[in-house]
């Protein structure tokens, strides 16, 4: 298969792209045809280099693009793998974490980094509708999906909301939080606005997240409502760009 992939790596000398554009656009488009499958290895730079005629530099530019935009993933003292197809999140419909990884047949699970009652920041306590000096309940948690880390997130809620709540001693590493504040609190959700934008990895995201400081995260911000419209959590989510993506369907 190897030998068949690196036959297809026809390059146009002659044409006004970039050889290195030309690369990575044939790389990809042979991976979507099947000539490498989800954890396949890709030829050697050598070997790429070899076959399409160009410098290694060249090869390296294209790959290092395609590992950019997740299509590849580079293993140290192992090679450059085709990395698995990122996860899709519908941005219409309400879901949790746990609800959304299950409708997509992975194994969702959780670790709790820490839950604290914390004086409440300005910008939290505008979109809580919240007194500058009351207190939210803050949950640190790395989301993971068959137990690979997929997204950090940090939610606040209202303590004056869920009284007791730290006292219910609920694991939220086993129990969603959604159907927990159901439950306890007769919390029906009804609808969350959010914000989307790309941003880079700080050295602590990128170590729990297991990427490289610098490397692109979806910075997701949720501000999710109950009954009467009452705002009831506000959460910030980064999640891995080169393992998840959002969508959206704009109807007339």
């Amino acid at each position: 298969m190897t030998g068949d992939f690196c036959a297809q790596l026809i390059l146009q000398a002659d044409s006004p792209l970039p050889l290195y554009y030309q690369l990575q656009a044939k790389i990809k488009s042979l991976i979507d045809a099947g000539f490498l499958g989800c954890g396949d290895r890709l030829p050697s730079e050598r070997e790429i280099a070899a076959q399409t005629q160009v410098n290694r530099l060249t090869v390296r530019q294209a790959i290092t693009a395609l590992v950019n935009e997740g299509v590849l993933t580079r293993k140290r003292g192992l090679g450059t793998f085709v990395a698995p197809p990122k996860l899709e999140h519908g941005l219409t419909k309400l879901t949790s974490f746990t609800e959304d990884m299950h409708k997509r047949g992975l194994k969702p699970s959780t670790r709790v980094l820490s839950l604290a009652v914390q004086p409440v920041e300005k910008k939290v306590s505008l979109l809580l509708g919240l007194g500058a000096h009351e207190d939210v309940i803050v949950i640190e948690r790395l989301r993971l999906a068959d137990d690979k880390p997929m997204a950090f997130e940090v939610a606040h809620l209202p303590c004056r909301r869920f009284p007791g709540f730290l006292a219910l001693r609920v694991d939220l590493a086993l129990a969603s939080l959604y159907d927990t504040l159901r439950l306890h609190y007769g919390i029906e959700f009804t609808r969350a606005s959010e914000t989307l934008e790309a941003r880079a990895a700080s050295g602590r995201e990128a170590e729990l997240l297991g990427i490289p400081s610098g490397a692109p995260l979806l910075a997701r911000e949720r501000t999710t409502y109950g009954q009467g419209d009452e705002p009831i959590e506000y959460v910030k989510s980064l999640y891995r760009a080169d393992r998840y993506r959002f969508m959206y369907e704009v109807i007339k």
